[in-house]
């Protein structure tokens, strides 16, 4: 437990010297510090020994998308072996997640150690395929800012190869262009749509899936992935943050010395919505629903800085920022039990 409260303090120390000096120095620093974490982890973590398995050969046919297993069949075929494996994935994941945040909120140190507290070690130290999905997905908004939907369609598409979920941001186009005029009284009556929605949905979606997608079945039916709550924290977290957002977005100045404009900060805050509404919509689909929002909710990571920001008085802002991160990381880390995956700490190095 020790080496990543070492990190965690560490990100917060970065986090005041980013703010105070406004230099991306210390964006890379964090970010070179979770590659190496990331990358040289040896047997530990959710998922390690199944990627393994995979590297080595060892899957049945369907069980992984085509775009992973080419890259990972080319490493293999020039010889790289497993262990560079996830040190080149985690490097290239990370270093692009640091490219999007840098696009839309400055200093991107703040947003990285809020990532490590709330996302790091569900994807990065686990999911490796859905870290690197979440980051191209989250490039590909530039696209939309851009008014380029075939070339979005083309990027996500190709994230799909690597990750089904990523079709699901597919909606974050057309989504934006419905709503990226609501305002906090209409965010509100979709949350609470959504509410409603999600205590019936369940019984409809298993049939369709059963029915439709029988490779998916067990997630629907079998009792591990079913049987998530309309008020788990982490739904209600992403109603709290929408609802301030937007009561940010209407009454508050948004400062562009952080965010990178109101525009893009309503748009994001457009597609988070998004992922609150699923959230809802299929809580009881525990993890359907966490999938299938876990693209959207890497926004939080801008989200919520910039909504501290614009709240809070000039010299409690950043004191509040890294206090939520400690908070995240309690409530995620040591709370949710994950920590149990990753004591004690292994590197191959």
């Amino acid at each position: 437990m020790i080496v990543y409260l070492i990190i965690l303090t560490l990100l917060i120390g970065l986090a005041f010297l980013g703010r105070a000096t406004m230099s991306a120095w210390w964006d890379w620093i964090g970010i070179a510090v979770l590659i190496i974490f990331a990358g040289t982890r040896f047997e530990m973590g959710a998922d390690y020994m199944s990627y393994e398995a995979i590297y080595a050969g060892k899957y049945t046919p369907g069980q992984v998308e085509s775009g992973f297993l080419a890259i990972q069949n080319f490493l293999g075929g020039i010889h790289v072996p497993f262990e560079a494996f996830t040190l080149i994935w985690a490097t290239v994941s990370l270093v692009l997640y640091c490219v999007f945040v840098r696009q839309y909120f400055r200093p991107a140190i703040i947003p990285i150690a809020y990532y490590f507290a709330r996302f790091y070690f569900l994807r990065d130290m686990g999911q490796i395929r859905a870290a690197m999905v979440c980051t191209i997905c989250m490039l590909s908004i530039s696209l939309i800012i851009k008014k380029k939907p075939i070339l979005f369609a083309v990027v996500v598409l190709l994230a799909s190869l690597i990750h089904i979920s990523a079709l699901f941001f597919l909606l974050a186009y057309p989504f934006y262009i419905i709503f990226k005029n609501i305002n906090l009284k209409w965010a509100c009556i979709l949350l609470g749509a959504a509410f409603l929605a999600g205590t019936v949905s369940t019984k409809i979606l298993a049939v369709v899936v059963v029915r439709v997608l029988p490779r998916y079945a067990p997630y629907v039916t079998n009792p591990a992935y079913v049987g998530g709550s309309l008020f788990s924290p982490v739904t209600l977290m992403h109603v709290m943050i929408c609802i301030a957002g937007f009561y940010v977005l209407e009454h508050l100045d948004i400062s562009p010395a952080f965010i990178r404009d109101k525009e893009v900060f309503r748009l994001l805050l457009t597609l988070y919505l998004l992922a609150a509404l699923t959230l809802l919509g299929l809580a009881r689909l525990s993890t359907i629903s966490g999938r299938l929002s876990t693209i959207y909710s890497t926004l939080e990571t801008i989200l919520v800085p910039t909504i501290v920001y614009s709240m809070l008085p000039k010299y409690a802002r950043t004191i509040c920022a890294v206090a939520a991160v400690g908070f995240i990381f309690v409530l995620i880390f040591i709370v949710g039990g994950i920590y149990h995956q990753y004591i004690p700490y292994q590197s191959f190095l």
